[in-house]
């Protein structure tokens, strides 16, 4: 995205969501129950608040997508840059099966029992934004204005939040062979659902193109003031629709995937913490371009975070070695420890980068380590 369109202040949106979300992560994985109980406040709000991350983060790269994906003059999309899109959505859904790849070796598989697989096919939110973005992808081929695809994202996005209670009653896993079926339910395991969570991607894109109508000069104003009134308005609407369409869902459905009014509850309330975030901006201006530069390599601390607390199918790390069993402050040191490492990882990325041989390197090397683990003896 060209300097002069960059909305910093959404930078720093995206930087705050995947604070929350290491930190999040990282609690949840280590803390005692005994210390960090759900059920019982302030750690019900904690985990209320750990639900707005993915959609503020999904909200806010709806935005920036259409930020960064240009048009000729006749409307459409240059071909280089579909092949780049689509390359850059097929690689995030291989990275997220490649985290959880199911055997050490590629010549294991024909040995990895039902369950592995199981665990190999759930959705995490790498998969669900490379699908997502094969979509929006699509919605840039078949509109020729920016005033057409923010029209699209929105019918998408509507027609995603009203379904979910219809497909909370069907038995996915029934209708749809295991791969496909992960997509559209939790009941195996998936974290983030094709419904309810892409709608909040989609419902960025008539933000972003709102935002790219009004002039340079305008777009702060627009984060902090209309998504402000956006949200409260959302709001005001949500209670109501909530009790409405709860008298439609299944007893087991999850409530926050199948509910449309708590579906638009956490999409108001990720709108409020974009605005909050963007009033807050105003004091750190300055540090606009560390904030670009953190929130370009989003993909890496999503990954780089996964890795060092979970591991990998190739090593072990902290969470397998104490599972819920540390103490709240020692959850806290670690969480802090693993954000350092990740946003230390990204500077030396970003020097490797500017060297005339270093991502050359950096790129080959990572690319050996993975043949060397899916092909080794």
């Amino acid at each position: 995205m060209p300097s002069s369109e960059r909305l910093y202040a959404l930078d720093a949106v995206r930087i705050v969501a995947m604070l929350l979300m290491v930190q999040g992560h990282t609690l949840d994985a280590l803390v005692s129950p005994a210390q960090l109980d759900i059920t019982l406040p302030p750690w019900n709000i904690w985990h209320f608040v750990r639900g707005l991350t993915a959609p503020v983060f999904l909200i806010v790269s709806g935005i920036v997508y259409v930020f960064a994906t240009h048009r000729t003059p006749e409307g459409r999309v240059p071909e280089a840059l579909i092949w780049r899109r689509l390359r850059w959505a097929l690689m995030l859904i291989a990275i997220g099966y490649l985290m959880t790849f199911p055997a050490q070796r590629l010549w294991h598989i024909g040995y990895v029992p039902a369950e592995q697989w199981t665990v190999f096919f759930r959705v995490h939110i790498l998969q669900l934004i490379g699908i997502a973005l094969l979509i929006v992808l699509l919605l840039f081929l078949l509109t020729r204005t920016q005033h057409q695809l923010g029209m699209a994202g929105l019918l998408v996005g509507a027609m995603i939040v009203c379904s979910a209670p219809v497909s909370a009653w069907v038995d996915w896993y029934q209708a749809l062979p295991e791969p496909l079926a992960a997509y559209m339910s939790t009941d195996r395991g998936s974290l983030f659902p094709f419904v309810p969570f892409a709608a909040y991607l989609f419902l960025g894109l008539p933000l972003g193109s709102w935002l790219r109508h009004l002039p340079a000069e305008r777009r702060l104003k627009f984060l902090r003031l209309h998504l402000l009134w956006l949200g409260l308005m959302i709001l005001s609407i949500a209670p109501l629709l909530t009790i409405w369409c709860q008298a439609l869902l299944p007893p087991q459905a999850n409530p926050y995937h199948a509910n449309p009014g708590l579906i638009l509850l956490r999409f108001g309330l990720a709108l409020l913490l974009i605005s909050a975030v963007a009033w807050v901006y105003r004091l750190m201006e300055h540090w606009g371009p560390l904030f670009a530069l953190f929130s370009r390599y989003a993909l890496f601390v999503f990954v780089g975070h996964l890795a060092v607390l979970y591991g990998t199918p190739w090593f072990s790390s902290i969470a397998h070695w104490y599972p819920k069993a540390l103490s709240l402050s020692e959850g806290i040191g670690i969480a802090v420890g693993v954000s350092a490492v990740c946003l230390i990882g990204v500077l030396a990325i970003e020097t490797a980068r500017r060297s005339q041989w270093g991502w050359t390197i950096l790129r080959a090397g990572a690319a050996t380590a993975i043949a060397y683990f899916l092909f080794a003896p």
